[in-house]
């Protein structure tokens, strides 16, 4: 899905979903099924120099608590290390060949 321009709607939803006012939003990443913003794009850097380091975030109320409970369970550990270069050799091995009938 392309990055779509935020508008004013779409900050005041995204403050709305976060409990706070949205802050430096550059795009809207991803839509909800229902048109809401469901990922934002921010900025690198808040408006007062604060280094902010997540580019997209998720602002969605029920797809946060979804990926809060796969973290919680330790899946995030699992994918951290999936991606690591420590797993590099484990992802890219052959899977077996199946058999045919």
């Amino acid at each position: 899905m392309p990055l779509t321009h935020a508008t004013e709607l779409d900050v005041q939803v995204v403050s709305r979903q976060l409990g706070r006012p949205a802050r430096d939003i550059v795009a809207i990443a991803a839509r909800c099924v229902c048109g809401n913003p469901l990922v934002v794009q921010t900025k690198p850097r808040l408006a007062d120099g604060t280094p902010f380091p997540t580019l997209y975030y998720l602002t969605h109320p029920a797809a946060t608590a979804a990926i809060s409970t796969l973290e919680a369970s330790g899946l995030k550990e699992v994918w951290s290390f999936m991606y690591s270069p420590v797993a590099r050799p484990v992802r890219f091995r052959a899977a077996p060949a199946k058999k045919r009938i």
